[in-house]
């Protein structure tokens, strides 16, 4: 293959493929622009009107700054970290790739159901509604792949402890730090391929806009959880600042599919062109 004819080959391929990309990024520009809309028909309601013995939709949607819940603030066990609500988990890998097996070796939490509080009132919020924004390595395949909606803006849950030990002979501090305290057993990790600590924890008083579904939690209040299916909400930012960003999105995504059109058009156009003034 002479240079001319590498030359061709690589013009047609790049362009081909700017227009196999085309579909895919107006599918992106589609799906910022539903989620976008759906955003603005849930608008937020006052945290005081998440209640028992009223009609409530589908879904409910909330802004205000996170405070405790019943169980008043709480400390995570190993950062020390002091919120609204922590999760703190040690678990071990073992395999690679789609054939890894996850098992939880030690898990604590506390502080849920927490609260989001405006001018009316305070909302219950259930943790799980949480999932998309925090370690999710341990859940099903399925709720994996649940992102929620705006999951590139801010999140209200911080991570101070993210390890991860590749030898198991050799803990890292935070894994040392739990055995020595007595939280697993040394033997619980023999083996493992990875070992990884993760705590994370939502701190007070800061902003926090949900769109969840309503429903009872476990301590008997009404609050906001995390939909069985369909789209949620979590994102530490006003929804004016979230409606904006996916507007935004949906605006670069249908660029972005101009240009690879054309751009990839006009390669396709030049390769066939070349190749008919040589054929000629």
């Amino acid at each position: 293959m002479d240079l001319r004819t590498a030359a061709i080959a690589v013009t047609g391929f790049f362009g081909f493929g700017l227009l196999v990309l085309v579909p895919v990024l107006l599918l992106l520009a589609a799906s910022s622009g539903r989620e976008r809309r759906w955003v603005a028909r849930n608008r937020v309601s006052p945290c005081a009107a998440l209640r028992p013995g009223v009609s409530l939709p589908k879904y409910f949607a909330v802004y205000g700054h996170t405070v405790p819940g019943r169980a008043g603030l709480v400390v995570a066990p190993l950062s020390g970290a002091e919120g609204v609500w922590f999760r703190t988990m040690v678990y071990r890998a073992d395999g690679n790739g789609d054939t890894t097996r996850l098992s939880v070796l030690w898990e604590q939490s506390g502080g849920d159901p927490f609260g989001v509080a405006d001018d009316s009132g305070v909302a219950a919020v259930s943790a799980d509604i949480l999932q998309g924004r925090v370690y999710s390595g341990h859940l099903s395949v399925w709720a994996q792949t649940r992102h929620a909606v705006g999951s590139s803006g801010p999140s209200p849950a911080e991570r101070p402890v993210h390890e991860t030990t590749a030898r198991w002979r050799d803990p890292g501090p935070w894994l040392r730090h739990v055995i020595d305290r007595g939280l697993i057993a040394e033997r619980s990790i023999k083996g493992a391929d990875r070992v990884g600590v993760v705590e994370e924890f939502v701190p007070s008083r800061v902003p926090m806009h949900l769109i969840g579904k309503p429903a009872p939690l476990a301590d008997g209040t009404v609050g906001l959880t995390l939909p069985r299916t369909g789209p949620y909400l979590v994102c530490s930012r006003p929804p004016a600042e979230t409606e904006q960003a996916l507007r935004g999105d949906g605006r670069s995504g249908l660029g972005c599919a101009f240009w690879a059109a054309v751009v990839g058009a006009v390669c396709l156009a030049a390769c066939l062109a070349i190749a008919y003034s040589f054929a000629a």
